[in-house]
């Protein structure tokens, strides 16, 4: 059997063994406490890293419909570019229209006024042509008369020969 100091020493070695257990249990509570608070924070930190994977998939999301949409801008603005020159190029178009409508309306103004000067010239072309014949007429008329002046002469001639040879 064991003695008395044996036992003391063993009760002792027990107590300390005790104490060192209590501490090794304080110990591993608190580890295990540590671990859960760790495993807490885990899940957390997990939860976590998924919303912000989510969050970061909305932005390049949110971006991609940014760089869409400024794309989009810029066609836009492109088309605006295009439109206000062709607003322009139509703006002269009216000016050169505009302009050729004034041009119109003083040729046409020039036409009438020519026509009208035709239609004289027509008219007094016309009374000439009538003036024309009448000279025309009168000339045969005259050329007529001065041939039978002519004739006459020439009969008086004639006469005056006969009678001049009667005389004789």
């Amino acid at each position: 059997m064991l003695s008395e100091e044996q036992i003391r020493k063993l009760v002792s070695s027990n107590d300390s063994l005790q104490v060192q257990l209590a501490d090794a249990n304080d110990m591993l509570a608190a580890r295990n406490s540590e671990i859960e608070f760790l495993q807490n924070e885990l899940v957390e930190a997990t939860a976590l890293r998924s919303r912000l994977d989510g969050k970061q998939d909305e932005l390049d999301s949110m971006e991609t419909r940014l760089d869409e949409k400024r794309q989009a801008a810029k066609a836009a603005t492109e088309l605006g570019l295009e439109l206000q020159q062709e607003l322009t190029g139509m703006a002269d178009l009216n000016k050169e229209y505009n302009h050729l409508l004034q041009d119109y309306a003083y040729l046409q103004s020039q036409f009438k006024d020519i026509q009208a000067q035709l239609i004289s010239m027509e008219e007094r072309n016309a009374q000439l042509q009538q003036i024309a014949g009448r000279v025309g007429e009168l000339e045969s008329k005259l050329e007529n008369s001065l041939l039978e002046r002519d004739n006459l002469k020439h009969k008086l001639m004639e006469l005056e020969s006969q009678k001049f040879l009667r005389e004789i």
